[in-house]
């Protein structure tokens, strides 16, 4: 539709090739996630590998995928579940005729699970699509609890300026309250254009979080062949009361 040519992958149940002409717009799968690089106040403060072991240590498993009916479309509905069960997520995706791709997701927890670090999604974007404009706040990162100086307006910048290069590659980047989020082409309208029903977060890294969380210097970071995007609903706060004990957590509210 609209010259659009849309795959889901029966393996994973995920989004994974978006093909605009014969341009690739998806570069990895559209997937379920919930951990963040730790920060250096996760890692050496409130040890996040361990007091939200649960997420760290697993990962959405595909249960089921089948077309589906949600709110008078029709689709595709993918069924994860994690934790022995304790954790389901559904993902249904829905085509229109222009070929934009309505996704709906949800959450189901069950109590006695740790707090969850991060909910939303994770893919990979064409790598060409280095300038990022979008509606939220900024211009610097920001995050539940670092969001009172920042201003919703829009901004636009290239990825390596969007991103935050701490010395020890770690979570960054993130904006709040974003509304829509560009990725195109500099000197270009070719793109991919991320558009919410409420006020989300979202960041974009060229690197892989793998890279990004086992690098222990930003020399050790290496451009991936995508851009890593990440679409959340909420994301933990940083923290910071100090930075070597369990009080670096963020407070309750964030």
């Amino acid at each position: 539709t609209g010259g659009v040519a849309v795959s889901i992958d029966k393996s994973n149940g995920a989004l994974v090739s978006y093909k605009k002409g014969n341009t690739e717009l998806i570069g990895q799968a559209l997937l379920p996630h919930f951990t963040r690089p730790q920060t250096d106040n996760d890692r050496k403060g409130w040890k996040t590998h361990r007091v939200l072991k649960q997420w760290y240590d697993n990962q959405p498993q595909l249960k089921s995928v089948a077309t589906a009916e949600v709110d008078g479309l029709k689709g595709v509905q993918s069924v994860y579940t994690m934790v022995n069960d304790s954790v389901e997520v559904k993902v249904f995706y829905a085509v229109n005729k222009d070929g934009v791709v309505k996704v709906a997701y949800q959450l189901n927890v069950q109590p006695g699970l740790p707090n969850i670090p991060k909910v939303g999604m994770q893919t990979g974007v064409n790598k060409t699509f280095t300038q990022i404009q979008y509606f939220g706040r900024g211009p610097l990162e920001n995050y539940i609890d670092r969001k009172y100086g920042f201003n919703a307006g829009l901004f636009d910048a290239d990825i390596y300026d969007f991103m935050e290069p701490y010395v020890v590659p770690q979570e960054n980047g993130n904006r709040t309250d974003v509304r829509w989020l560009n990725l195109y082409r500099k000197g270009s309208k070719e793109g991919i254009n991320i558009v919410a029903d409420s006020l989300l977060s979202m960041s974009a890294w060229p690197y892989s979080e793998k890279n990004i969380t086992e690098a222990k210097h930003t020399h050790k970071l290496y451009p991936a062949n995508y851009i890593t995007l990440n679409i959340d609903l909420v994301q933990m706060g940083v923290g910071g009361n100090d930075s070597w004990s369990e009080v670096a957590a963020p407070l309750d509210q964030y």
